[in-house]
């Protein structure tokens, strides 16, 4: 299993589901099995979140907070991300 390749047996109503509803997304059975198996067994404190905790709520939304161009931040948000790995180590 050194590949991430795994077989499981599913129900057939567990596979019908499945099927259904990866169909209804645009997606492959087996993408949608790893994206649900991934999103259930994600250990949270196994990663760095550099912009926060992901299950934190987020702040409400505010349409007149500034925007700004991804060109315009972008070396900005690496130096940090740079930063907070390098704490990390």
């Amino acid at each position: 299993m050194a590949d991430g390749a795994l077989n499981i047996k599913l129900s057939d109503y567990s596979a019908a589901k499945l099927a259904e509803k990866a169909k209804a997304m645009g997606v492959e059975p087996a993408d949608l099995a790893a994206m649900l198996l991934d999103d259930r067994l994600v250990d949270y404190e196994d990663f760095t979140w550099v912009n926060g905790d992901p299950r934190e709520p987020e702040p409400p939304f505010d349409p007149d907070e500034p925007t700004w161009a991804w060109e315009d931040v972008k070396i900005e948000l690496l130096q940090r991300l740079e930063r907070k790995l390098a704490e990390q180590k």
